[in-house]
């Protein structure tokens, strides 16, 4: 019985210590602030604020598709409320499409592209308006899909790039909830 007491007394202390740490600015406090033990998104949020994409010139068409499967996907979720930014959000997603490109994967005879492969990239940054800081900023997310306008099965580059654009939303949305899109992943991307 007296070792629990000592335990618990030197836990507190060494609580109080802990706590004391995360209000000084010493490197210490500084370490121990990062690792709060949180999820991706903080336990205190509730709004989101998605801005329309930014993206190159020329990829502007893409934006909105894009932001409606990201709210979309966000809303189904249902640990967040997608709000204008006049609601006072907790969050900002901000989301910028960097990369479109259709590529030949599979040539016939006579050199014309028989499979293709549309692909997509975003960079997306998470913060925490409260707290005013980045929660994640990460390069490159891309979803991309093989398809062909010329063999079976056929199917044309619109509906591609519609598929590519809602799984890019998908991955874009679990990243920000979960802090991961691995498991969205292709055998082809994993390496398999």
């Amino acid at each position: 019985m007296k070792g629990r007491g000592i335990a618990l007394i030197l836990l507190a202390a060494a609580w109080g210590c802990v706590s004391d740490l995360r209000e000084e600015e010493t490197m210490a406090g500084k370490i121990i602030r990062e690792f709060e033990g949180e999820p991706v998104v903080p336990r205190i949020a509730n709004r989101i604020y998605i801005p329309p994409p930014e993206s190159v010139p020329g990829l502007e068409p893409l934006g909105p598709f894009l932001l409606d499967g990201v709210r979309r996907a966000i809303n189904l979720d249902g640990r967040l409320g997608v709000v204008r930014e006049e609601e006072a959000p907790d969050l900002r997603l901000d989301i910028r499409i960097s990369r479109y490109r259709i590529e030949g994967m599979e040539y016939d005879e006579i050199g014309r592209a028989v499979r293709k492969r549309v692909w997509v990239t975003a960079d997306v940054r998470l913060g925490d308006l409260r707290r005013e800081r980045t929660i994640f900023f990460e390069r490159d997310i891309q979803a991309f899909r093989f398809f062909s306008d010329l063999a079976p099965p056929i199917e044309v580059e619109s509906r591609a790039r519609e598929y590519v654009l809602d799984e890019l939303a998908k991955r874009i949305a679990s990243k920000t909830i979960t802090g991961w899109y691995t498991e969205r992943m292709t055998p082809e991307e994993k390496g398999k």
